[in-house]
């Protein structure tokens, strides 16, 4: 069974449901969730920022799919759920970078722009957002 939990692993929270979301072209029926909802991939947070106790979660961890790469301009497409490092792999060898990465790649793309998080070298290239 899958911990939803954060990085810490502190706070604990209880989810009233965990909603699966496999296709983006194929989305839950939210209005069917009375529940306030957050999207949840892999837990990076720091904090409760990730988790929501007492409502849903949106489990989109399985939404990891690339959908175009322009190796000419450095533009990539992507679902939320892939992984800073899947970008990585993907990216370096065609000469390109994140020009933000924080201290872990194991973060989604979908939760590096919600947390817009920052990397060491902030003061240059800003953040993620």
């Amino acid at each position: 069974m899958r911990l939803y939990q954060s990085w810490g692993r502190y706070p604990r929270a209880n989810h009233t449901r965990i909603v699966p979301v496999v296709w983006r072209s194929d989305p839950p029926n939210l209005s069917e969730i009375p529940e306030k909802m957050l999207p949840f991939a892999y837990g990076r947070s720091y904090g409760d920022s990730c988790l929501n106790a007492g409502g849903a979660l949106l489990d989109v961890s399985r939404l990891r799919r690339f959908i175009s790469f322009d190796e000419t301009r450095g533009i990539l497409r992507c679902e939320a759920g892939v992984t800073l490092a899947e970008v990585l792999a993907l990216v370096v060898p065609r000469g390109w970078f994140v020009p933000v990465l924080p201290g872990t790649k194991w973060v989604s793309v979908g939760g590096a722009i919600a947390n817009d998080i920052r990397g060491k070298n902030h003061h240059r290239a800003g953040t993620f957002g």
